[in-house]
This record gives structure tokens, C-alpha cells and sequence, in this order.
């Protein structure tokens, strides 16, 4: 046993006592020149490695003359060890690669788009944290259950759990850098020509997207055969789809105007009995707020079947109003009208004030046509009132 314990601790001097031949020597010769050797990476990861498989051997040595102490030991020392890497070291770690990927930046953005440092919280690598240190636990102490209670967790089931956890952490990544990805391009950091409803209906349609391929690859870890269920229950998936026409329907016609955007968030619109402004535009519905302060949820795929009309985009706008006059002043008409042209080209209210204009406009006009001594007539409507 003597020898044993001697021996590892005598290999470490006398590797110990090569270094520092080796260190003395290049010391003594850049003495001259005065130029300072720093310690190189790959001889430190090196001599890191080869303590390691000391240690390793030195301690599988210790335990060979004790079997049900190696069964216990290694194994719990091993789950602990990897819990604690996974939340206390791992940060760190991934800290450090932020900081070195901040420092050189990939050059995947053009040229003309200015790098803004980003948080840790919203990388790829504050992104990565959370589900590998969950996995990671998960996987150790799944496997300390096994060993302390084997006959209540089956071994069986362990492997698929695994391959479950796995696809589950993978997707909360991917979901997790996502959503920190069109956060950051939502706030104005970038924006890549897109405006804010493409994102976004990018974002809900990427999350969809995430959730359903996520399901099927952990269907397809547990062991259920997706592909034989998808071919059994064809004729249930077209009664399904049937069903959900109308759904399918309004998520169609969504996506068609996100990316066709016959309207914008802001716009006033009118699309056959239904007019307002437009505050909200889902996947399914669209939310307008009508005149009269009224929110209106409209599917859709009624916007597909109606003809729309943008009051917002419109560079010009017009006012077309009909005031009856009496027969007899029939010889004053094309004076009234000069002077009521006149009027609107001295009228030059801007686009915000169309409807106080409006206003003003018809009173002038009336105005206008009491100084010419004439009398308003009256429609039909207030002759049949009478």
C-alpha cells in the first residue's frame, strides 16, 4: 500500500521538477533579450488532462479492494459533481463565451447596421443556460432514483426519459432564443426592412411552429409511432379539418394580410358594413374601434370576401354634400358656385381637420347663399315628413 500511495506522488515531483528545469532554462535564456515566455494554452490543457487521469487511476486504485463502496461512491459523486458544474459552473462559462462572442462579433449583419452590445439575458448563450442546467439535473438525479430505489423507476424507462428531457430542453432553447431575438428586433434595435406586425405574426407562427415539432419528436422518443397514428386516423383528420374550416380559414387570411398589409395598425378602414380604426391584428381576428368608441372583433376571413377601403392612405379627400334650393333662384346658381369655389381655395385646413373643415365648409356655403338672397329648398325626405 506504501508503494501504492508513493507512487503517483512520486511521478507528480519528478514532473514537478522538469518544469522547473524547463522553466529555469527559458528563463536563463531570455535573460539576454529580456522577453517575457507567457504559459501556452495547449500545455496547460495538457498537464490539466494528465493530473486528471492520475488522480483517476489513483483513485480507482483506492477503490478496487472495495466493490460496494465503488458502486455507491462513484456514482453519487458523479451526480453531484454534474449538479453542481451545471449551476455553478456553467454560467460562469457561458458568461465568458458572451463576452469573447461580444468582442468578436460574427460579421452576419450588413454592413450598414449598427452592433449594439447585447445583454447576457437575451443571447444565444443566456438563452442556452436554463435548459442545460435543467437537463443536466434531471439526467443525475433520474439516474441517483434508479440507484437508490431500482425496483420502484424501471431502467427501461430511462433511456426514453432521457431522450424526452433532451427534446423538451432543446425546444425551450430554441423558443427561449427566439423570443429573445424578435424582442430585441421589436425594440428598434433592428429592424432588417420588416415592419412590427410581420414580426410579430412571425413570432406566433415560430412559437406554433416550435410547440407542434416539439410534440411529434417527444411522441417519437416515447415510442409512439406518429407516422402509423397520422395514417390510421386520416379519415378523423379530415373531419377535423372540416370541423376547423373556419379557423383554418381566418389563420389563412391572417397571414395573407400580414404579409399583403392592405391596412396597418392605425389605419381607418371600411370593409363593407363595418368601418373604424384598427388597434389589433391577430392570426384569427382583427380588432377595430368603430366612431362611436366601439371595439369590433371582425374574423378575418370577412376581409377576404369584402372590398376594402383605406381612408388613411388616401392622399386626397372629398367632401360631397347636396343642398337643395328653391326653382325660382335657378339664374343665381353659377354665381353661388364661383364664390363657394373661391371659398375652398381659401380653405387650406390640413388632413387632421377634415371634419371640423367639413363643418366649416357647409356653413359658409349656406352663408354664401343667404347673401345671394336665396332660399334653401327642401328634399323629398322632409316633404314626405310633412
Amino acid at each position: 500500500m506504501t508503494s501504492m500511495l508513493n507512487s503517483p506522488t512520486y511521478s507528480s515531483s519528478i514532473a514537478g521538477k522538469e518544469k522547473s528545469d524547463s522553466a529555469t532554462q527559458v528563463n536563463a535564456g531570455s535573460g539576454a533579450t529580456n522577453i517575457n515566455v507567457a504559459p501556452n494554452w495547449s500545455e496547460n490543457i495538457i498537464d490539466s488532462w494528465n493530473s486528471m487521469i492520475e488522480t483517476a487511476t489513483y483513485v480507482k486504485q483506492l477503490l478496487d479492494p472495495y466493490p460496494n463502496l465503488k458502486e455507491v461512491v462513484i456514482p453519487v459523486v458523479t451526480t453531484l459533481t454534474a449538479t453542481l458544474v451545471a449551476w455553478v459552473v456553467m454560467p460562469k462559462i457561458l458568461r465568458k463565451f458572451h463576452k469573447y462572442a461580444m468582442q468578436t462579433p460574427v460579421s452576419v449583419f450588413p454592413v450598414n447596421i449598427s452592433w449594439d452590445p447585447v445583454p447576457y439575458d437575451q443571447s444565444f448563450w443566456g438563452a442556452l443556460e436554463d435548459p442545460v442546467r435543467y437537463l443536466v439535473t434531471f439526467i443525475a438525479f433520474t439516474q441517483f432514483g434508479v440507484m437508490v430505489a431500482p425496483t420502484t423507476i424501471a431502467s427501461q424507462y430511462l433511456e426514453p426519459a432521457w431522450r424526452g428531457a433532451v427534446i423538451l430542453s432543446f425546444v425551450w432553447f430554441l423558443h427561449r432564443w427566439k423570443t429573445n431575438v424578435f424582442a430585441r428586433t421589436l425594440s428598434g434595435q433592428i429592424l432588417f426592412g420588416l415592419d412590427r406586425e410581420k414580426l410579430l405574426t412571425l413570432d406566433k407562427v415560430s412559437s406554433i411552429g416550435l410547440i407542434l415539432i416539439g410534440m411529434v419528436a417527444l411522441a417519437e422518443a416515447c415510442g409512439v409511432a406518429v407516422q402509423s397514428i397520422v395514417t390510421v386516423g386520416g379519415i378523423g383528420g379530415f373531419a377535423t379539418a372540416f370541423a376547423a374550416k373556419d379557423i383554418l380559414g381566418n389563420v389563412f387570411s391572417g397571414l395573407s394580410i400580414q404579409f399583403s398589409k392592405p391596412f396597418s395598425i392605425g389605419d381607418i378602414i371600411k370593409a363593407g358594413p363595418v368601418e373604424g380604426q384598427v388597434m389589433e391584428m391577430g392570426l384569427t381576428t382583427t380588432s377595430l374601434l368603430s366612431d362611436e368608441k366601439f371595439p369590433l372583433i371582425v374574423p378575418n376571413s370577412f376581409f377576404s370576401s369584402e372590398v376594402i377601403v383605406n381612408k388613411s392612405r388616401a392622399e386626397y379627400r372629398a367632401i360631397v354634400t347636396k343642398i337643395p334650393l328653391q326653382i325660382e333662384y335657378l339664374s343665381k346658381i353659377p354665381q353661388i358656385s364661383d364664390d363657394v369655389k373661391s371659398m375652398l381655395r381659401s380653405n387650406a385646413k390640413p388632413k387632421d381637420e377634415l371634419y371640423s373643415a367639413q363643418q366649416d365648409i357647409l356653413l359658409q356655403t349656406v352663408h354664401i347663399i343667404k347673401n345671394h338672397g336665396v332660399s334653401l329648398g327642401s328634399t323629398l325626405q322632409d316633404m314626405l315628413a310633412m
